[in-house]
């Protein structure tokens, strides 16, 4: 009885492997699809028919390079293709809170996945030659917006780094300060309520409900 058993949850153990690597393999054909098809056109001219299309985002030395969607909620695309079919590995979303790119903080959230795939590549972000060595972050969004990186760090998910809107400058350089003094590494660039940044965030496992938090400023 007991070898019946281990048999079984053997064979349990190898269909749920199976079936992770072929729903892995699936989100790599979605976005791979997209990424040729936008290869073949000129950037700035690249759109995707989808009202729910708000840009794509690309950092150079990452396999982050995605579309960015935006539903009613921050848990639709958790586990959904641009097309709204299921997908394991979600897709790149924007705050639903955020208008556009336009906001001070926009928010982007993105799983991090095993394989490597989605927003797990912003662990690179926490090795210091990686932070320091200019690997801004790029939106094509009908224009290229750039932000270079300036803060890194590990929080709570309860932490408000997600915060779109403000009542004044004044509230908002506090946050930017705030986010300022929690990187792992400290950067020369200079914020103040002028500046409009872009946040992503991913799952981190330090801790439970640990998110891992990434910022830049847009350059003017």
């Amino acid at each position: 009885i007991i070898n019946i058993v281990l048999v079984g949850v053997i064979c349990i153990c190898i269909y749920k492997v199976l079936d992770t690597n072929a729903e892995y393999k699936k989100a790599d054909e979605v976005y791979e699809s997209i990424r040729i098809e936008k290869e073949a056109i000129e950037q700035e001219d690249f759109q995707i028919d989808n009202k729910y299309y708000r840009g794509w985002i690309n950092i150079n030395n990452t396999n982050i390079n995605y579309p960015v969607l935006q539903g009613d909620d921050n848990m639709y695309y958790l586990d959904k293709d641009m097309n709204s079919e299921y997908l394991i590995s979600g897709s790149i979303f924007m705050n639903y809170a955020n208008d556009g790119f336009d906001d001070k903080n926009t928010v982007l959230f993105g799983h991090n996945m095993k394989n490597g795939t989605m927003f797990a590549d912003l662990n690179k972000y926490k090795q210091k030659d990686f932070f320091y060595g200019n690997n801004n972050i790029d939106i094509n969004n009908g224009n290229h917006l750039e932000y270079e990186v300036f803060s890194v760090y590990i929080t709570d998910a309860k932490d408000n780094y997600i915060q779109t809107n403000f009542e004044n400058k004044s509230q908002y350089k506090e946050f930017l300060e705030k986010i300022q003094n929690k990187s792992i590494y400290q950067s020369d660039i200079e914020i103040d309520g002028d500046d409009k940044i872009i946040t992503l965030s991913t799952c981190s496992y330090e801790f439970n409900d640990a998110r891992l938090v990434v910022h830049g400023r847009l350059l003017k």
